[in-house]
């Protein structure tokens, strides 16, 4: 007694190997591949509205009329197998990013400041040349002092490393005797402060080669105070009417 509920497809062979390569998608390397071959399959169908034939139609062509398996419409008709074959489908149209496999947690405040401090110290690898070991090895030991997760604040950002490599180029073109006290803005923008008796001059490195500089010289009982920003190649030249030699110079 046949099932009327449950009509057999006309062409049953036809289908029958279409839906054996979809179910076989997953295994088979070149995806375009594999959907052209069963495209094709399809096209050898018979037009129907018959329920398995429209299953692999929408499967297919991604049809917005598509399958469902809480459809009781598709669930009356759907075996198992089928609905199986509905969910690797599902899967191949919408297959899991393969950043997501390597996706972690959020890292922890202590991986945050040590992945900082370790791009800025290859960074500065790149200009080794021009400066000292003893002073790589202080300015390095200052940079591990500023991002202590003993003393850190939440809120603030670690040093940037855009920032950092403006100040690379910063000291390269000047080229201190005298080495600066370091210090890290709000924002991770690293800051220096040359001293000279109650005189000083803070520089701070900002992204895209640009310095923001202030500085305060003690005239008697006077105080007199400048500030600029410009490109860091022109630095110097902004300083200029202040005698760099006075804050680089031993």
């Amino acid at each position: 007694m046949s099932d009327k509920r449950n009509p057999v497809p006309s062409n049953s062979k036809a289908l029958t190997v279409a839906s054996n390569l979809v179910s076989k998608l997953p295994e088979i390397p070149p995806y375009e591949k594999a959907r052209a071959i069963g495209e094709n399959a399809l096209l050898k169908l018979p037009a129907s509205n018959n329920p398995y034939q429209l299953l692999f139609k929408s499967a297919m062509i991604d049809d917005a009329l598509t399958i469902s398996a809480r459809s009781a419409l598709y669930s009356s008709v759907l075996s198992d197998e089928t609905k199986l074959i509905e969910h690797r489908i599902s899967e191949l149209r919408n297959p899991v990013s393969p950043a997501s496999l390597f996706a972690s947690d959020e890292k922890s405040l202590e991986e945050r400041l040590f992945d900082a401090t370790a791009s800025v110290k290859i960074l500065t690898s790149q200009v080794a040349m021009h400066l000292d070991r003893e002073w790589r090895n202080k300015l390095f030991a200052q940079l591990d002092s500023l991002h202590d997760i003993e003393e850190w604040d939440p809120d603030d950002e670690p040093i940037q490393a855009a920032s950092f490599a403006t100040f690379l180029k910063a000291i390269v073109q000047i080229n201190p005797q005298r080495r600066p006290g370091l210090g890290l803005s709000h924002n991770g923008y690293l800051v220096a402060s040359w001293t000279a008796g109650k005189d000083r001059l803070t520089i701070e490195f900002l992204q895209n080669d640009r310095v923001r500089w202030v500085l305060a010289r003690h005239r008697g009982d006077d105080v007199e105070r400048f500030a600029g920003q410009t490109a860091v190649s022109r630095l110097i030249d902004g300083l200029t009417p202040y005698s760099p030699d006075y804050w680089f110079s031993k």
